[in-house]
């Protein structure tokens, strides 16, 4: 995809929402050049499974970059840092605060290098909060922000089971990049972007917040039903279980047509939405009992018919074996291998965009990015021995 071609990123990030983000970001055209730790590298290239000696997760997150072996601290390393920002659109970085003041890269400096450029700072908790030293990943806010007590169907504390506030912080970091581009057009300035897995936790809580704050209420656990919309829940069918949403009126009807029980949209207990939420328990179990008697095949397609949205419980692996999914996914490359991970999420059909599939090994682009900044073969190979590359 080229929407963002001529746009180069540095990219100074590890674990998860910073990759995210410029992930994103590459996929749209942008050139990203990952910036890591000599003979080290991101964290996350050693955390679970691997291929080809690099962890999946660095595969789907790192696919279609570039890689800058650097070492931040080494006056050699600052000056080929500071060249490679005077190139740049974007510097994006999500180190706990105050590293980057200690590295000397604060914005200040930053901007005084070059005006144009756009930097994006990730953290936890905000550059100003008090506990802001602390590290903070995704698990650990779901904690602080209570959304392990809303997650689950017991009391005890649930994880939500994928790292969703970094995913969306991610995000909210790209959209808040693209704005500070689009704004560059006509300012002819660069911006400071602030953004943290807390208030991406928080832009999701939907009415949780105005609720505390005018009632005094905390939401509770609610499992797998829906605490605004009745009936809304996994109901069990013969040979599985199968999601059922139809807390509106036209649904509810479709519903209850399906089941053959008209008679309930009429009833003084569920004529109404609000009636409906008030009363779930009971008509959850009527609608259990309807669908545990048929296969979801049988109840799918009659859902269908009367335009009832519902979608089968299934496992990752039989999801990723449907064609649907098929429509998502890419090949990315390593040495040798060939794994199958997920496209970018924004399609442009007239771009008719090629993916990039490329899976890239610590530093595997350092020689030729110091070439093109002006660094001699020679010069090269005595940076490495100095380790500063």
């Amino acid at each position: 995809m080229s929407l963002l071609k001529g746009i180069k990123i540095i990219d100074l990030t590890r674990f998860v929402a910073g990759p995210h983000c410029a992930l994103v970001l590459s996929d749209l055209g942008a050139e990203v050049i990952k910036i890591e730790k000599p003979n080290k590298g991101d964290d996350l290239r050693i955390i679970g499974p691997k291929v080809d000696n690099i962890s999946l997760w660095a595969a789907v997150l790192n696919r279609g970059k570039k890689s800058l072996s650097l070492n931040l601290k080494s006056e050699e390393g600052r000056l080929i840092f500071f060249k490679l920002l005077k190139t740049a659109d974007v510097i994006l970085e999500n180190f706990r605060p105050g590293v980057m003041e200690k590295l000397k890269l604060d914005w200040n400096t930053i901007k005084k290098i070059n005006k144009r450029i756009i930097m994006a700072r990730i953290s936890g908790y905000g550059q100003n909060d008090t506990v802001v030293s602390r590290q903070a990943f995704d698990a650990t806010i779901q904690a602080e922000t209570g959304y392990m007590n809303i997650s689950g169907h017991d009391k005890k504390p649930t994880m939500i089971g994928t790292v969703f506030l970094d995913y969306t912080t991610g995000l909210n970091t790209a959209i808040g990049i693209l704005a500070a581009l689009h704004s560059r057009t006509s300012s002819g300035k660069g911006e400071l972007i602030e953004t943290s897995l807390v208030s991406s936790a928080l832009s999701l809580s939907m009415g949780a917040v105005p609720d505390f704050f005018l009632n005094n209420k905390n939401f509770g656990k609610t499992g797998n039903s829906d605490r605004f919309s009745s009936p809304s829940n996994t109901y069990k069918a013969k040979n599985g279980y199968i999601h059922i949403m139809a807390g509106s009126d036209d649904r509810f009807y479709g519903l209850v047509k399906a089941m053959n029980k008209k008679e309930l949209f009429n009833s003084k207990l569920y004529n109404t939405p609000q009636k409906r939420i008030i009363n779930q328990k009971k008509i959850d179990k009527i609608v259990n009992n309807w669908t545990k008697k048929y296969p979801i095949k049988l109840i799918s397609k009659i859902l269908s018919k009367n335009n009832v949205p519902w979608g089968e419980v299934k496992t990752f692996g039989d999801f990723l074996k449907t064609k649907t999914a098929k429509n998502f996914l890419t090949n990315g490359f390593t040495k040798t291998k060939t794994i199958r991970v997920p496209k970018c999420a924004i399609s442009v059909p007239s771009k008719n965009a090629k993916e990039k599939s490329t899976i890239p090994e610590l530093g595997q682009d350092s020689d030729k990015i110091l070439k093109s900044l002006g660094y001699s073969k020679k010069s090269i190979s005595i940076l490495k021995k100095k380790n500063v590359t």
